[in-house]
């Protein structure tokens, strides 16, 4: 996995972790993100994740499965954080973008 700025490439398959840390707010175990990718803005999600905090950090884990049934490219994902009764937007609409594998063929 390569991570610039807020984009992300990652193989398609891969089994993946991201670790979120807030900066200016202290976590609790109650506290959560949401990661959630679709094909575009308005679309139907592809892929949701909930990841809750533990010592300061929630790991979004990205399994294989999630992103193998899925076609190589470009799609849209955004991290919102949840504290009590508020949402927080993290990360706004960025790029993920599933390359190409040789192991399991094409789905492209």
């Amino acid at each position: 996995m390569k991570i610039s700025g807020t984009d992300i490439y990652m193989t398609r398959g891969d089994t993946e972790g991201i670790v979120v840390k807030v900066n200016g707010y202290e976590t609790g175990p109650q506290d959560y993100v949401d990661f959630t990718v679709r094909r575009a803005v308005g679309s139907a999600a592809v892929l949701h994740k909930r990841a809750y905090f533990s010592d300061g950090a929630a790991t979004i884990c990205i399994e294989s499965g999630d992103t193998s049934p899925l076609r190589f490219g470009d799609y849209v994902y955004d991290v919102q954080l949840t504290y009590g009764n508020n949402v927080k937007t993290l990360i706004t609409p960025s790029t993920l973008t599933l390359g190409k594998e040789v192991t399991y063929g094409d789905n492209g």
